[in-house]
């Protein structure tokens, strides 16, 4: 264990082994993908063998808080509908999984919340040498593809993608790239601006101790070869959209957009594509003009089309239903519904905004755009979900006591 987690004391700057530095190689790992030994498909031994130790260091640290209760009683059904209620299709293998990610996100969420591993400066250095991590891979990636390599397994350059200079850097893909590195540019931001009490402007972020992560972020998003990453950078820019700011960037993102359209960048017109199809709830022409974007973007309009009174939309079909119909059929719902029911999706979703994501935030709308709106047995929805919780954690415990409402106006609190 020590020679697998040497490597973070020295890249975030910690003398010695710790709960802490367990807890930010639980994040990474769960966040990345390293292909030649993890693959693209199937279960990660890698991510099993860490949760299965996460899960034994949890019941030193046990604790029953909010997280717990819920955790339990969102298991507990899990159980019901899988095992009960569908016998015939039960699959140990898939409820044990699922059950794995709980606990070892459980555990993460008490490390943080219980026992403080995290202080704000430490975590805001976390997610910046994380970004530029991410994104020298991905340079590296691209300087291999400039010169003709194409495959080289060493640097996760495992792919074969017709994206130009477009690659995955240290994840699945390139989507999960922008989705990752979106969330983790977000969460840099809202640190720093608890950090500094006052919300980061868009004329600071391009200067300063700002300059370089931005530079490296926006880098990374208009050439990884993602449209998903264009979405994902939409929704981020709303951090920016309120007041005096807005007019500000308003002439910025109307100059981007026409000197993307005029470029004929094909990562761009997939986005904008996805976006149209989407608006029109044509499931057929939603899965012709994005088959990535399709997969988050169908379960999101098949939910809301799902038929309530039919029993199975509440208690499920039972283990692994969702692929069985396959990855486009019209019984593909967010979160698990097709195989545990909306009563399951219900606690999820209770878990997600009780311990995780601010309802109120822009978190959600990454959730369920980005994500499909739910995690299942998706790794790295869950290494996200640690992520949106640090920044809760931050949220309701900064010194200052400031406090957004849904306007995004600060009050301080006495």
């Amino acid at each position: 264990m020590n020679l697998v987690l040497g490597w973070i004391p020295k890249l975030f700057g910690s003398a010695n082994y710790t709960l802490r530095n367990y807890s930010v190689f639980l994040m990474i790992i769960l966040c990345i993908q390293y292909i030649p030994i993890e693959s693209r498909a199937g279960v990660s031994w890698v991510k099993v063998t860490a949760m299965v130790v996460t899960i034994f260091i949890y019941l030193r640290y046990i604790a029953v808080n909010k997280m717990f209760i819920i955790c339990t009683i969102y298991l507990f059904w899990i159980y019901v509908t899988a095992y009960c209620l569908h016998p015939n299709s039960f699959r140990a293998s898939t409820v044990i999984y699922l059950s794995m990610y709980v606990l070892t996100f459980m555990a993460f969420y008490t490390f943080v919340w219980e026992y403080h591993v995290f202080s704000l400066d430490f975590f805001i250095r976390v997610l910046r040498n994380f970004i530029f991590v991410l994104v020298c891979v991905l340079v590296i990636q691209q300087c291999c593809l400039i010169v003709g390599i194409r495959l080289l397994p060493i640097i996760n350059l495992c792919l074969e993608l017709d994206r130009g200079i477009g690659a995955n850097s240290l994840t699945f893909e390139p989507s999960t790239l922008g989705r990752l590195l979106n969330v983790l540019y977000y969460a840099y931001l809202k640190c720093n601006e608890y950090k500094q009490g006052s919300k980061i402007g868009l004329q600071q972020i391009f200067t300063g101790e700002h300059k370089l992560v931005s530079v490296a972020f926006v880098w990374a998003t208009l050439t990884m070869g993602s449209g998903t990453a264009f979405i994902a950078l939409a929704i981020t820019s709303l951090y920016f959209m309120r007041g005096r700011q807005f007019l500000l960037s308003i002439p910025i993102f109307i100059g981007l957009f026409l000197i993307l359209d005029v470029s004929g960048n094909q990562s761009f017109e997939r986005a904008v594509y996805a976006s149209q199809s989407t608006i029109t709830g044509d499931s057929k022409l939603i899965m012709e003009t994005d088959g990535s974007a399709a997969v988050r973007i169908l379960p999101i309009v098949n939910t809301l089309k799902i038929d309530w009174s039919d029993i199975d939309s509440w208690i499920g079909e039972g283990c692994d239903s969702a692929r069985k119909h396959g990855v486009y059929s019209k019984y593909r719902y967010m979160g698990q519904i097709s195989d545990y029911g909306l009563i399951s999706y219900l606690l999820e979703l209770l878990l997600i905004f009780s311990c995780s994501i601010r309802f109120a935030s822009l978190g959600t709308i990454m959730f369920f755009l980005g994500v499909g709106g739910g995690v299942a047995n998706v790794s790295y929805g869950w290494g996200l979900l640690m992520i949106f919780s640090c920044v809760k954690y931050f949220y309701e415990n900064r010194p200052d006591v400031i406090h957004e409402n849904i306007d995004g106006n600060l009050i301080v609190l006495d």
